[in-house]
């Protein structure tokens, strides 16, 4: 074999092997099938509301009182506020006991709910805020002295969610209030500054 034919050999040999790699390597892969993002939890910022009536029952003591007084009434609450977590709820509360004997407690206050486990309804609520109070203390069958103040309260309690439709629900709700209303006048005397605590049980609506 002559040095012109071994020379042709070796050109067409290389043409070929440069032929074969050309389309591998500028081979596009093959895309893959577009990955679904797998959704996240909802992480707040709405907006949430609810109205509630039940059983209330109030309870004023103070260190000289003749008769602590623990009448029965009716509870009104309407609370309103915003969503900063899943689990975690902000707001206002008011609310209004009031019984047919006369004594109302009314109260406005900041809010927070918390849900320990979001995948159920359970949830604790706690707030703090203004009271204002009209309460009496009695002795002997007659309301021996009254106040009608301003003071501080804080609230605590439990609550339970049951989901109607995708916006709406039924909450059942207890809580305690306990309220500092001042000095309440008996027999001319001043006491001890009067602790009125009040006790609720009711259901709500809830809208969020």
């Amino acid at each position: 074999m002559t040095a012109r034919a071994l020379t042709a050999l070796l050109l067409a040999a290389l043409l070929l092997a440069t032929l074969a790699v050309v389309p591998a390597s500028g081979q596009v892969p093959a895309s893959s099938p577009a990955q679904t993002p797998i959704p996240t939890p909802k992480r707040g910022g709405g907006l949430w509301g609810d109205v509630g009536v039940g059983y209330g029952r109030l309870r004023v003591t103070c260190a000289t009182c003749p008769k602590v007084v623990v009448p029965s009434g009716t509870a009104v609450t309407v609370s309103a506020g915003f969503t900063p977590a899943r689990n975690v709820l902000l707001g206002l509360q008011a609310q209004q006991w009031s019984s047919s004997g006369g004594p109302k407690v009314s109260s406005l206050l900041a809010v927070v709910q918390w849900y320990p486990w979001p995948a159920i309804g359970l949830f604790m609520r706690a707030g703090n805020g203004i009271v204002r109070g009209r309460v009496g203390s009695e002795a002997g069958g007659a309301q021996a002295g009254s106040t009608q103040r301003t003071g501080v309260g804080f609230a605590l309690g439990l609550g339970y969610d049951v989901k109607v439709s995708r916006r709406l629900g039924l909450t059942v709700q207890a809580a305690t209030h306990i309220s500092a209303l001042g000095n309440l006048m008996v027999d001319g005397q001043p006491p001890a500054d009067v602790i009125a605590y009040v006790s609720r049980l009711g259901v709500a609506v809830v809208l969020r």
